[in-house]
């Protein structure tokens, strides 16, 4: 099984990601087909938006046919063709503790592990942070997303763990010098690798191959 996923903080947001992309996807970008999931920006609404809206507008300029879908509240019948039709699984960013709870929740989870196999998955912060191990992390924490009653596993489709937005100024706490503290915590309990990365950096997973494209800052621990 050769799964490709691609964990960004913000999207493809310069010119090497975007590169990188057309290697593993290995064609063209024109009419690849995608479906672009809003669940997790759903959640937070606002501000949210404006940066949805802008990688919508993006992802359709590079040639991509987008389908945008909320997992939330609709009927697997009604979700998973939708999935099948599309090349490319795009996860957007919001609240990551609310995607995974419908991740779970909508019956999607399932499906996923067999389809990763032929299918792409970008995901933006939220949207990469779900494939982890865990979500709900000495880290994970620094975000001050509204966690309670919400799971705290990940889909487990990396072994490390992934956090976004190194110096983002949205988010004051992830700062190396947090998140090396706070890291201590969490390596003791599950002893998994750290990749922090800033919104132009992204960890590439193809296969077993784990690549790091950035024209930013980003580190490992």
């Amino acid at each position: 099984n050769n799964m490709k996923l691609v964990l960004t903080s913000s999207g493809i947001s310069n010119k090497s990601i975007e590169n990188e992309l057309k290697n593993i996807i290995g064609e063209d970008f024109k009419d690849l087909k995608m479906l672009f999931c809003i669940t997790a920006s759903n959640y937070e609404g606002g501000e949210m938006n404006e940066w949805l809206i802008k990688n919508l507008e993006y992802l359709k300029k590079l040639g991509f046919k987008i389908d945008v879908c909320d997992i939330n509240g609709i009927d697997i019948e009604n979700f998973l063709p939708r999935f099948e039709w599309a090349d490319v699984f795009y996860f957007e960013g919001g609240n990551t503790q609310w995607l995974r709870k419908c991740i779970k929740d909508s019956g999607l989870e399932e499906y996923l592990s067999k389809s990763l196999d032929t299918k792409v998955w970008i995901g933006a912060s939220a949207g990469s942070c779900v494939l982890c191990p865990t979500i709900c992390n000495s880290c994970q924490d620094l975000f001050d997303e509204n966690i309670k009653g919400y799971p705290t596993d990940g889909l487990g489709l990396v072994d490390f763990q992934f956090i976004p937005h190194l110096n983002n100024e949205w988010f004051p706490k992830i700062r190396e010098v947090n998140l090396k503290n706070a890291s201590k915590n969490l390596k003791e309990i599950d002893g998994k690798k750290l990749y922090i990365l800033d919104d132009n950096s992204a960890v590439f997973v193809n296969d077993k191959n784990i690549k790091v494209i950035s024209e930013g800052k980003w580190f490992e621990m």
